[in-house]
């Protein structure tokens, strides 16, 4: 009888997978695999989010510039859009110049201070978003300059012999 049992066990011996085996793998991977292209589309959602900050930040920075190299920059409110779009989105910018005196400062201390803000807006699809930037600009007065010419005097215009020297 052990000779016949033996002969079964090799007649059920398999080498290959069954159709529900491979079903069940393959719901398993399936379910590991949707939290993991989620993941994907959110990364990709976030690096075009920060190279839309980005862009607006680098907008910002030379607009501010702009704003800080004027001599005087003029107290008021002024808004425009940038020429440029980055992926067909397009940035509007808005600055205000007032004037900037903290109260717990003393008033002569800040008489030539001005406070410059910038925001810079863009929309993608239903959502708005903005940078802002904020510094103060020291304004100097107009004033004369003059410049004293110093007369050159011989005592000044003294060699001195390094050694070594051949003179």
């Amino acid at each position: 009888m052990s000779h016949a049992r033996a002969g079964i066990r090799c007649i059920w011996s398999r080498k290959g997978f069954t159709l529900i085996e491979i079903l069940v793998a393959l719901c398993v991977v399936l379910i590991a695999l949707v939290p993991l292209i989620r993941m994907h589309v959110l990364s990709v959602r976030q690096i075009d989010a920060g190279m839309l900050m980005a862009k607006a930040t680098l907008l910002a920075n030379a607009k501010m510039a702009e704003l800080v190299a004027q001599k005087r920059p003029a107290f008021g409110k002024a808004e425009g859009r940038f020429d440029e779009a980055h992926q067909g989105i397009a940035f509007y910018w808005k600055s205000a110049v007032s004037e900037a005196r903290p109260s717990e400062l003393a008033a002569e201390a800040w008489s030539d201070m001005r406070r410059v803000h910038l925001d810079i807006f863009w929309q993608k699809g239903d959502r708005d978003a903005a940078v802002s930037l904020e510094t103060l600009v020291h304004v100097v007065p107009d004033r004369k300059i003059e410049i004293a010419e110093k007369q050159d005097d011989d005592s000044s215009k003294k060699k001195t012999n390094l050694p070594g020297s051949a003179r």
